[in-house]
């Protein structure tokens, strides 16, 4: 799942881990992301499967922001892997335990270093 606000980012992020074989579901603020991530939750609960391989959030959306969406996912499911991209990493003091395991990229990023740690995130 990628959630982002601004469709020309999200558009990207779509087409990029499209290419790269990943099914995508997004979400344009955190208050949907955190929607379809419950939709998701309950339509794999039957399969005993995780919701999705990856959750990659930005950090600045609307309605709730990416450490507000993290934040609920994980206490939905502890063990959901996460990726905020940011261009705030500097500023950005992560004090609760729970998101600390959340891995933070920082923008702007080249293409293939966002595949990479996607690619490590999912394997593992």
């Amino acid at each position: 799942m990628v959630a982002d606000d601004e469709p020309e980012i999200l558009r990207f992020f779509k087409i990029m881990l499209e290419d790269e074989g990943y099914s995508v579901v997004t979400a344009r603020n955190g208050q949907e992301c955190l929607q379809a991530y419950k939709s998701e939750m309950n339509r794999t609960s039957k399969e005993n499967n995780d919701p999705f391989d990856l959750v990659l959030l930005d950090y600045r959306m609307p309605k709730l922001n990416g450490l507000e969406a993290a934040n609920q996912i994980l206490a939905l499911h502890p063990n959901q892997k996460l990726l905020m991209v940011t261009a705030f990493s500097g500023v950005l003091e992560i004090k609760d335990e729970k998101l600390k395991k959340m891995k933070i990229m920082a923008k702007p990023f080249e293409t293939d270093d966002l595949l990479s740690t996607i690619s490590q995130l999912v394997k593992h």
